[in-house]
């Protein structure tokens, strides 16, 4: 009986295989043939995309960037450097943790899509309305059912399906205004050694876009400060009664040094100045031009679908293909 002497060929990884077949199977010169063929598919789509830019950037009309560079308020800076000392001491007196206080400027970054400064928004200014004015009628207040987009037809169809109310008929909430300042207005540090963010809000109104970014400011100026008020309030109140209570003269003295300080705080925030964040300059409104972005996008995607049509167009059957 004959043993063969064949070497037996080594076993290949699983990416080495599909990669050899990749190779064998596609190359550029085959798909550029392809597209070639194809060419007038390429070019209607295209021609299509280009004219759906063109489309988008007409129905879009003009839009403008309304700008506002803000800076710590001087009662924020002020107040920061003496209250080291006494926010120690009272954080001890109150039996609290020693971390410092968030800055005021700070917390009003944050505060700007908040649901409570919405909340006063739509209350003082009737932003809910003025920014929907599409859905909204502005002498009624009265809302329409909202199925003018794609996403709102999808919502719409699941919630029927999954037995729920659907979310596109009624008033639009507070959230959905917090949600949109908080995805329209931009935020840009413009120095890392200072202190000061440019603000920035786009809309096709530019008297509307100048003042709802300076009602947003003015809003979240308040808000912080409503919530500064009651937190001095609280410290005063607590100071002025440990005051009362404690006999140690020492003490005493340290508290009644704090809660002045506590006092002029508090008073700060019954004055009506700018008091987290105070303007440096604007609103300043400039236009804004994307129409050459916009239809050299859509143009791009027309030429790269149009590209992949005539790629495939080998999966279809004979009696489908027009080309």
């Amino acid at each position: 009986m004959a043993i063969s002497s064949e070497v037996e060929t080594p076993l290949q990884p699983p990416s080495a295989v599909i990669a050899d077949y990749l190779r064998k199977s596609i190359s550029i010169s085959y798909l550029m043939g392809l597209i070639w063929s194809g060419r007038g598919i390429v070019v209607i789509a295209t021609v299509i995309g280009l004219l759906f830019g063109v489309y988008t950037v007409y129905h879009a009309g003009p839009s403008y960037m309304a700008t506002i560079r803000v800076q710590p308020a001087a009662s924020d800076t002020s107040l920061g450097s003496t209250s080291g000392t006494g926010g120690g001491l009272l954080a001890s007196l109150t039996g609290g943790g020693g971390a410092a206080q968030v800055p005021k400027f700070i917390q009003f970054t944050y505060a700007m899509s908040s649901l409570e400064v919405s909340r006063t928004l739509i209350q003082k200014y009737d932003l809910l309305c003025r920014v929907y004015h599409g859905d909204c009628d502005a002498i009624t207040h009265q809302w329409k059912p909202r199925h003018s987009t794609v996403h709102d037809w999808i919502v719409s169809f699941s919630s029927r399906l999954s037995g729920l109310p659907d979310p596109n008929v009624g008033p639009r909430s507070p959230i959905d205004l917090a949600t949109y300042i908080g995805d329209t207005i931009t935020v840009v540090q413009l120095k890392k050694t200072d202190a000061v963010i440019a603000l920035s809000y786009t809309n096709r109104n530019p008297q509307f876009a100048a003042q709802f970014l300076s009602q947003v400011v003015k809003a979240t100026n308040d808000y912080v400060r409503a919530q500064s008020r009651e937190t001095q309030k609280r410290y005063v109140d607590y100071l002025s009664g440990s005051a009362g209570e404690t006999t140690n003269v020492e003490q005493r003295q340290a508290i009644d040094n704090l809660l002045l300080q506590e006092e002029r705080q508090l008073m700060m925030t019954e004055v009506d100045v700018p008091y987290a964040a105070q303007i440096l300059d604007g609103p300043t409104v400039t236009p804004v031009n994307h129409a050459l972005r916009t239809i050299a996008i859509c143009t791009a995607i027309g030429l790269i679908l149009g590209a992949a049509v005539a790629m495939s167009r080998d999966m279809l059957p004979r009696r489908w293909r027009m080309w």
